[in-house]
C-alpha cells in the first residue's frame, strides 16, 4: 500500500517581522532563520492587511491602469511605494514593468536620439540596476543577521541571496524614471567630472551639460533625484522592519542615496562612455 503525501501548505503570507522569513507550517513563535521571537497573531495580522502594488494587485484589463498607477507613485509618491514593497514583490510584474519603462527607451527614435546613444545608455541601465542590487543587498540589516559569518555560513548566504533578489526586483520598479527619458535623454553624469565639481571645480569648461545651468541640468538632476529617492525610501523601510529607529534609518538611507550617485556617475563613465564608442564603431 502506497504512503499517502500531504499536499504542500499554501503560502498565505506568514512572514518574520525581521528578517521576512517564510513561517507557513511553524507552530512555534519563534523564527528559524534569525531566532526572533514573534508574536503569531500580530504576523497573522500583517499577513492580512499587506499593502500589495497596484499592478500586482490588478486583474486582467485593470493590469493596465495597475501599471499606470503603480509608475505614478513610484514617482511621485515613493513613501507609498516603500510601504507597499515591504510585503512580498512578484518577479514576473517586476520583470514586466522594467521591459516597458526599457521600450519606452526606444521613444527616442522618435525624438532624434542616435542609436548607438539609446543602446550604450540601456547597457549602462542593466550594469548599473545589476550593481546597485549588489551594494544594496550588501547592505541589507537582514543579510547579515546573528547566524555566523557571510563566508562560512549558509543560513547568510540563504539571506544575502535572497535580499539580493529583493533588490533586483525594487531595481525593477524604481526604473520607472527610465519612461521619462525619451525627450531629454538619459543623465549624463561622469564620476570624474563628479569629484571635480565636489572639490569646488569651476564646472562652465566642462563637457558634461549635467554641471552647466541648463534645462537640460535641471532635467537631469530631477530625474536623478526621483530614482535616487524612491530607493532611500524603500531601504529606510527596509531598515525599519528590522527594528532601526526612524531617525538613524532616515540618516542612513541618506548615505545610501549619495552612495547610490557615485556608483551610477561610475558605471555611466566606465560602462555608458564606452559602450557609446563601441556601438558608435560598430554603427
Amino acid at each position: 500500500m502506497e504512503a499517502s503525501v500531504a499536499p504542500p501548505l499554501e503560502d498565505v503570507g506568514l512572514r518574520c517581522p525581521a528578517c521576512t522569513y517564510n513561517l507557513t507550517g511553524l507552530t512555534s513563535p519563534r523564527c528559524p532563520e534569525c531566532g526572533r521571537a514573534f508574536d503569531w497573531e500580530q504576523v497573522r495580522r500583517a499577513a492580512a492587511n499587506q499593502p500589495r502594488i497596484a499592478f500586482e494587485r490588478a486583474r486582467g484589463s485593470r493590469k493596465i491602469l495597475g501599471l499606470g498607477l503603480t509608475w505614478l507613485t513610484v514617482l511621485f509618491a515613493p513613501w507609498v511605494f516603500a510601504r507597499q514593497i515591504t510585503a512580498r514583490v512578484s518577479t514576473g510584474h517586476a520583470l514586466v514593468f522594467l521591459a516597458v519603462c526599457f521600450a519606452s527607451g526606444l521613444l527616442s527614435f522618435f525624438f532624434g536620439a542616435d542609436t548607438e546613444v539609446i543602446l550604450a545608455w540601456l547597457m549602462t541601465a542593466v550594469v548599473y540596476i545589476l550593481l546597485q542590487a549588489v551594494w544594496l543587498a550588501l547592505l541589507d540589516p537582514t543579510s547579515w543577521r546573528s547566524g555566523g559569518t557571510l563566508l562560512v555560513s549558509p543560513s547568510r548566504w540563504r539571506r544575502f541571496f535572497g535580499s539580493l533578489h529583493f533588490w533586483l526586483l525594487i531595481g525593477c520598479y524604481t526604473s520607472a524614471v527610465m519612461a521619462t527619458e525619451f525627450v531629454s535623454g538619459p543623465p549624463f553624469i561622469e564620476l570624474t567630472t563628479l569629484l571635480e565639481v565636489v572639490r569646488g571645480r569651476d564646472p562652465s569648461s566642462w563637457i558634461s551639460g549635467a554641471f552647466k545651468w541648463s534645462f537640460y541640468a535641471v532635467v537631469t538632476w530631477a530625474q536623478m533625484l526621483v530614482w535616487l529617492l524612491g530607493l532611500g525610501f524603500c531601504y529606510a523601510a527596509r531598515l525599519r522592519r528590522a527594528g532601526t529607529p526612524a531617525g538613524r534609518a532616515r540618516g542612513v538611507a541618506v548615505l545610501i542615496v549619495l552612495s547610490l550617485l557615485v556608483l551610477y556617475a561610475a558605471v555611466f563613465e566606465q560602462v555608458g562612455e564606452r559602450m557609446f564608442d563601441l556601438f558608435d564603431d560598430w554603427l
